[in-house]
C-alpha cells in the first residue's frame, strides 16, 4: 500500500479559467486604469447666487411661472428686489450680450455648463464689456429705467437651456426656474391624503 499524500505534498492541478474569467480581469485592468470621472457640474445650490446684495427669499417679489408651451404667455424667470439697484453675476461666467432689447437694457451671462442667465432691466458696469469672465458674485451692473413692473426696484433674472425644448421637430430654450438652482425651492412632493410625511 503506497503512503497518502498530504494536501501540501500534492502536485497543483491546472485550473482553466472559465468563459467569464477574461473579460473580468479585463475590466478589473480598464478599472485600474481609468482615471476618476470629473464631478457632474448640476448648477445645483452652492453654485449660484442671488442676482442683487438682498438675499434673503423675501427678495423675491414675483416667482418662476413657467409657459404651458415655448409660445404661451408665462412668467419666465423671478423678479428679484434690488436695493440700490446693484446686480451682481447669479453665477460664474461670460458676458455674452449686453445692450437694449425691445427698449430694456439686457445683460445675458453664458455659465460653464450652458446655461444661460439674463438680467433685464440691467445696465453693463463701467469698465465690463462683452467677451468678460466674471465670477459669480461679482459687480455686473445696475438696474436702468426705474420701477416698472414691480412696486420697488428689481431686476428679472431668467436662466434657460438653450435648445432644451424640442415640439413638433422645432426646438426652442426651455427657462428653469431660478430659485431651484439656489436650492430655495425645488421639485414639487406629494403626501398621503391621510397622515403627515413619512418618518424617514
Amino acid at each position: 500500500m503506497s503512503p497518502r499524500l498530504s494536501r501540501a505534498d500534492r502536485p497543483a492541478r491546472s485550473v482553466r479559467p472559465g468563459p467569464m474569467a477574461v473579460p473580468a480581469a479585463a475590466l478589473a485592468v480598464l478599472a485600474l486604469l481609468t482615471p476618476p470621472a470629473a464631478e457632474a457640474d448640476t448648477g445645483g445650490p452652492g453654485h449660484w447666487s442671488a442676482p442683487s446684495p438682498a438675499t434673503a427669499p423675501s427678495a423675491v417679489l414675483r416667482p418662476f411661472d413657467p409657459p404651458t408651451a415655448p409660445w404661451s404667455s408665462g412668467h419666465r424667470g423671478v423678479d428679484w428686489a434690488s436695493p440700490g439697484g446693484d446686480v451682481v453675476a447669479p453665477r460664474e461666467g461670460t458676458i455674452r450680450f449686453a445692450g437694449p432689447v425691445a427698449g430694456r437694457h439686457v445683460i445675458t451671462v453664458a455659465h460653464p455648463d450652458g446655461m444661460l442667465s439674463s438680467l433685464e432691466p440691467v445696465g453693463l458696469a463701467p469698465g465690463l464689456e462683452v467677451g468678460d469672465r466674471i465670477g459669480a458674485g461679482e459687480p455686473l451692473g445696475s438696474v436702468q429705467g426705474g420701477v416698472d413692473h414691480c412696486p420697488v426696484e428689481c431686476v428679472h433674472w431668467g436662466v434657460r437651456i438653450p435648445d432644451g425644448w424640442t415640439v413638433q421637430g422645432a426646438t426652442w430654450d426651455r427657462y428653469v426656474d431660478p430659485l431651484v438652482l439656489l436650492g430655495l425651492t425645488g421639485p414639487s412632493v406629494l403626501w398621503p391624503v391621510t397622515g403627515g410625511p413619512p418618518v424617514p
